[in-house]
């Protein structure tokens, strides 16, 4: 079995959570879904947003370092 950390989660609002878990993005998993909905886009999601003018974000592995380019 894999060992186990405790990583701290800071909070926009400034408060923090404690979460046990073997690596962090699996700590930062655990913290979004209790904050977050997320699903699939619909084809109306979509529409509405680009009118919107909400951008296309392209997602970066959460264990990638900072250093990366």
């Amino acid at each position: 079995m894999a060992s186990q950390r405790i990583y701290i989660v800071h909070l926009p609002d400034g408060n923090s959570r404690l979460v046990r878990a073997t690596v962090r993005s699996q700590a930062l998993s655990h913290v979004a879904a209790s904050l977050f909905k997320i699903g699939v886009a619909s084809q109306e999601d979509l529409v509405n947003a680009l009118e919107d003018g909400v951008k296309v974000e392209n997602a970066k592995n959460p264990d990638q370092s900072e250093m990366d380019v």
